[in-house]
């Protein structure tokens, strides 16, 4: 219960920010789940059309965004992946007409196991999964989200 009252005595932007954060970690872990990456990948474009400019509401920051998706994801089974959080980062941003950069870096093998991470990028700062990136190459080039 006190889950409930700290959802419900947040502003209702936030309430909302997390709705959305909510339904696009979902979407992402269930098209992860049953689709090859790319198809799953399409499908995470095809949310991220930008909601339509409301003077009445609030633009949430991409740090707000991040904190909505991350706290969403605790709620999803398996949401707490990297790669979940950061398409669903992804789907958001783009709603809100920020522009997206997702990031996947790979690890050299330590003691033979192998490391992967994802992260997102907005405006060239990172915006989820900032965790030892020094530790990790980036694979190929430009890769944006919501293309």
């Amino acid at each position: 219960m006190k889950k409930v009252a700290k959802f419900l005595a947040l502003p209702a932007p936030d309430r909302m920010l997390l709705f959305q954060s909510l339904a696009a970690t979902l979407a992402v872990r269930a098209g992860l789940w049953m689709l090859p990456f790319a198809r799953a990948r399409r499908l995470a474009d095809a949310m991220s059309h930008p909601m339509r400019a409301n003077s009445s509401s609030v633009r949430p920051s991409p740090e707000k965004i991040a904190w909505a998706v991350a706290t969403a994801s605790r709620a999803v089974p398996s949401g707490g992946n990297c790669l979940v959080r950061a398409l669903a980062t992804g789907i958001v941003l783009k709603r809100y007409r920020y522009p997206s950069e997702l990031k996947i870096g790979v690890m050299k093998p330590v003691d033979g196991h192998f490391g992967a991470h994802a992260w997102l990028e907005s405006g060239g700062i990172v915006v989820i999964g900032d965790f030892e990136l020094d530790r990790y190459m980036p694979l190929g080039g430009r890769d944006s989200v919501g293309r």
